[in-house]
């Protein structure tokens, strides 16, 4: 097990170095629609710019469904269910990227966000996946990775609450996902 954990952080920790970045610098947080893939399933994200430090991704799709109870939180894939999220990211060190020459392609930068998200009880007629709303406060980065991709992790902390029976449980909040960009605009 631990050469599994140890292996899946090495990859992931090289994996967005691996790919080479474009040495142009965009100075200005860029809006787009991007496809993902990751922890918190398969969706569509919008992701626009609020002000010039600041961005909120907007995203909607398929995702695991919760079992939340007092004390504790399971997760399971294997029960698809509907999920909205919104996470606005506050951008705190892209001009000491630049400064460095280093890429802020597709809002390259570290960042503190606030998952907001709502699940919906799993499609399958099981009991224990119910409704659900997370909420979670955590630190970031968002790396371009060639000329569409995007890379994505965060780790923090939130809490977990099931709608339907009132249980709730503090769980630690981490993330990550791939995205594939289909619309970039800067204005």
């Amino acid at each position: 097990m631990i050469r599994l954990i140890t292996f899946v952080t090495l990859f992931f920790g090289h994996f967005p170095l691996s790919f080479g970045q474009d040495p142009k610098s965009d100075t200005k947080l860029s809006r787009f629609i991007k496809l993902d893939l990751g922890g918190q399933g398969i969706g569509l994200t919008y992701e626009p710019r609020l002000a010039s430090q600041m961005t909120v991704d907007m995203s909607t799709g398929f995702g695991p469904a919760y079992d939340i109870a007092e004390g504790s939180i399971e997760i399971s894939y294997g029960s698809p269910a509907f999920y909205v999220s919104l996470t606005p990211k506050f951008f705190y060190n892209r001009q000491t990227r630049i400064d460095k020459g280093k890429s802020s392609f597709f809002n390259a930068g570290n960042y503190v966000g606030l998952r907001l998200k709502y699940v919906s009880a799993s499609g399958k007629k099981v009991d224990f996946y119910r409704n659900s709303m997370l909420a979670n406060l955590h630190w970031g980065v968002q790396r371009g990775m060639g000329k569409h991709w995007t890379f994505n992790f965060h780790i923090g902390a939130g809490y977990a609450q099931d709608i339907d029976y009132n249980f709730g449980t503090i769980y630690p909040a981490i993330d990550f996902k791939f995205s594939y960009v289909f619309f970039r605009s800067k204005k």
